[in-house]
């Protein structure tokens, strides 16, 4: 029982086996897990190149974007601008009194008409006094609505100016109109690629992060396959430096065992010898014949 072995040659052959057996799994989930990440990587690198187109679409479209806020800035000022004048015309023509120069005229024949008679039918003092003050006050009139007229020519010919200033500026205010669509139509097509792109990328990184995962998990498997592997490597060789020791401790037992025979074998040579010699010298002696 003493040379009975703990550990046999079949039980390292056998743990052997389930350590390559374990390694072998390992590197099959680390081939599949290369596999995953290279499909993982491959997606990752077309993400890229499609940020990039994304990058640059969204660079055009923001300085289309910009272009056309720039024109509708302008168009907006110029209507601003025409607006006002309008009021200030509106305003303007509110002061204009309607046939007024027809008033004028009125005023000129009622004065031509007093005069005449004034001229032509004899009048008493009174009455030619009165007749003078009329005419007196006509002609004041007269003179407050001439000026009034002329004014209002001034007026008239200012609102004529005013027309084309506004005519220009509503002219003006189209054609940054007319801008404002094409950049922001031209934007739009911009816009409408962006959001197809964003969708592609939606697209690549639900595909990405479906083989990470792959991966991940593939890789958790490989690291518990190489964990065990380790694990019965460890085994393996505290099996072999068991087997080991308990050769050792054979080979030393039989070392000694050796070392006590042959002592013993070398006491019984001396003691044949020192009978050999003991009887010599008594036949030397002559106390024994043989």
């Amino acid at each position: 029982m003493e040379n009975e072995e703990t550990v046999s040659w079949k039980e390292i052959k056998n743990a052997e086996e389930k350590f390559r057996s374990l390694i072998d799994k390992r590197n099959e989930l680390n081939d599949e897990g290369r596999f995953f990440r290279k499909e993982r990587d491959s997606l990752n690198e077309q993400k890229k190149k499609v940020r990039k187109g994304l990058d640059e679409n969204i660079k055009m479209r923001d300085e289309l974007v910009k272009k056309a806020k720039g024109h509708k800035k302008k168009r907006n000022s110029y209507q601003k601008k025409a607006k006002e004048l309008i009021a200030f015309k509106n305003e303007k023509r509110d002061k204009i009194v309607a046939n007024l120069a027809e008033r004028v005229e009125e005023i000129k024949n009622d004065i031509k008409s007093m005069e005449y008679k004034q001229e032509t039918t004899a009048l008493s003092l009174d009455d030619e006094k009165e007749l003078i003050d009329k005419i007196k006050e006509r002609r004041k009139e007269l003179k407050e609505k001439v000026a009034l007229l002329a004014e209002q020519d001034k007026i008239l010919e200012e609102i004529s100016n005013l027309d084309e200033k506004i005519d220009e500026l509503f002219k003006k205010a189209d054609e940054e109109h007319e801008m404002v669509v094409e950049y922001s139509q031209e934007s739009q097509k911009y816009h409408d690629k962006i959001s197809e792109i964003y969708d592609e990328l939606n697209e690549l990184n639900r595909e990405s992060d479906e083989w990470h995962n792959k991966f991940l998990a593939v890789r958790e498997k490989a690291d518990h396959y190489h964990k065990r592997a380790m694990e019965m490597k460890e085994e393996i060789l505290g099996m072999k430096r068991s087997r080991s020791e308990e050769r050792r401790k054979r080979m030393e037992a039989l070392l000694e065992q050796n070392r006590t025979v042959e002592q013993e074998l070398y006491d019984k040579e001396k003691l044949k010898e020192k009978e050999e010699e003991a009887l010599r010298k008594l036949q030397e002696e002559g106390k024994i014949n043989m």
